[in-house]
């Protein structure tokens, strides 16, 4: 090997080095949004099966016997139930919908922060994950 190949190869080594370390930056961050996600589709699971059982219209229920699920408790619980989670920090919208009498639906949407993203000058410095959850009331 002559002289000069060697001080080539030495040159690309830094170049070797910053792209392994800026492929692990975008993995981390991707990770964390990956992990937002998951928590995000959780609280909403959670918070749509609590209120399957907590937002039940009692009177509708004492004289037919029958589950029907009150829209406007229901928006007040899922508020109140999201704003008491772990993400609580995070969320930039919620809905909370009852489509039928005996079904709700949660959607939440999370602002996500990257962690490495922001140190590169015309990157993104967030983004936002969104996660729908639908519970259906029954009987027995």
């Amino acid at each position: 090997m002559r002289r000069h190949d060697r001080a080539s190869v030495l040159m690309l080594m830094p170049a070797g080095v910053l792209i392994v370390i800026l492929l692990g930056a975008i993995a981390f961050d991707l990770s964390v949004v990956f992990l937002r996600q998951r928590q995000t589709s959780s609280a909403a699971g959670d918070v749509a099966n609590d209120l399957a059982a907590l937002a039940v219209d009692e009177a509708e229920f004492r004289a037919t016997g029958t589950f029907q699920l009150n829209p406007q408790k229901a928006e007040e619980i899922g508020h109140r139930l999201l704003a008491e989670s772990d993400i609580a920090k995070q969320i930039i919208h919620i809905d909370v919908r009852v489509p039928y009498p005996d079904t709700v639906q949660v959607t939440v949407a999370v602002r996500v922060d990257y962690i490495f993203a922001k140190a590169i000058p015309g990157a993104h410095h967030h983004t936002e994950v969104h996660a729908t959850a639908t519970a259906v009331t029954t009987s027995g």
